[in-house]
């Protein structure tokens, strides 16, 4: 049995970093997540806090070996539809803030939501 500290831990990525890890499908956003809602001055004051280095609040990933549906699009980037691990790790909570410095970054669009 784990303690609790050894369940949850923080982990300080640089948001590169972070990224690089999605884009190698290392995270998915489970399908019982809502779809992006978010609009362009969301992505704006995010962009401003970074760059006045203002805390970002935490990105939340759940480590498990239970596969569940995941998304296979986040930010309009598509991912591999042929994931196979005996651990998954899936974004909780952050995924407004991952679509928006993906896209920000990747230059793609959101589907069915053309304000973004």
């Amino acid at each position: 049995m784990f303690t609790s500290t050894e369940r949850i831990k923080s982990d300080d990525q640089s948001i590169a970093l972070y990224l690089e890890n999605l884009l190698s499908n290392k995270y998915q956003i489970p399908t019982f997540q809502r779809d992006v809602v978010w609009e362009k001055e969301n992505v704006k004051k995010l962009w401003d806090s970074i760059y006045k280095f203002y805390p970002l609040g935490s990105i939340l990933i759940w480590k498990t070996h239970t596969k569940l549906q995941s998304h296979r699009e986040i930010g309009g980037i598509k991912f591999t539809d042929n994931f196979y691990s005996n651990e998954y790790q899936y974004i909780l909570d952050g995924q407004q803030r991952t679509t928006s410095l993906l896209t920000s970054i990747h230059g793609n669009k959101i589907a069915n939501n053309e304000n973004f």
